[in-house]
């Protein structure tokens, strides 16, 4: 999962922290907040921080959504004053909380089948993943002539979003791809899949 670039503020009642997803889809989104803990889901997007103060659910929390693909959640604080120190760490705030777990160290398997255990076991899914705060790089901000989609005006999306698309483009690197090679690739692959025994 992707860890996108988020921002973090404060007023003395609301928490305010704008997440940039700009591929993600606005319809598919979770949000999930409690105490010292938020979490934010966005295929393929996952922000999980452990904050400093702690906010609270009771009806004047707002989330918005812009055309830039960008989030802007208000979260009212618990304590209205407080002030959270450290927003400004993020490598901090995207470290899990250190809590151990309520599970046994130690765990009995019976001679049985196993299959409920198994199906037990998928369910547990470890959000604990390592996440890094997200750097933007230089290149994103030169042009680049591989462009692509509409018009060709994308470039760069690729590079960050390779390991979680990997399955779905056909062309590794297209953002160091030319459009020429490109169009290549494409009719080669297309008359290595064509079958005229498809058609008769």
């Amino acid at each position: 999962m992707i860890t996108p670039a988020f921002e973090l503020s404060q007023d003395p009642d609301f928490l305010t922290i704008t997440i940039k997803v700009p591929y993600a889809r606005v319809s598919e989104f979770e949000v999930y907040f409690e105490g010292k803990e938020f979490k934010f889901y966005a295929k393929p997007y996952f922000l999980r921080l452990t904050l400093s103060g702690r906010i609270v659910e009771d009806g004047r929390e707002k989330a918005s959504y812009d055309d830039k693909g960008i989030f802007t959640i208000k979260l009212p604080k618990e304590t209205p004053g407080a002030y959270f120190e450290g927003l400004d760490m993020l490598t901090a705030l995207l470290a899990p909380k250190k809590s151990r777990s309520a599970k046994p160290l130690i765990q009995e398997i019976d001679a049985g089948n196993g299959e409920g255990e198994q199906e037990e076991e998928e369910e547990d899914f470890d959000w604990e993943v390592e996440q890094t705060p997200y750097e933007e790089s230089r290149e994103d901000h030169l042009s680049s002539s591989c462009g692509y989609g509409f018009g060709n005006q994308k470039s760069g999306v690729f590079r960050r979003l390779q390991e979680e698309l990997n399955e779905v483009i056909d062309i590794q690197n297209p953002d160091i791809t030319s459009i020429d090679e490109r169009r290549k690739k494409r009719l080669a692959a297309e008359a290595a899949k064509f079958d005229p025994d498809h058609y008769l």
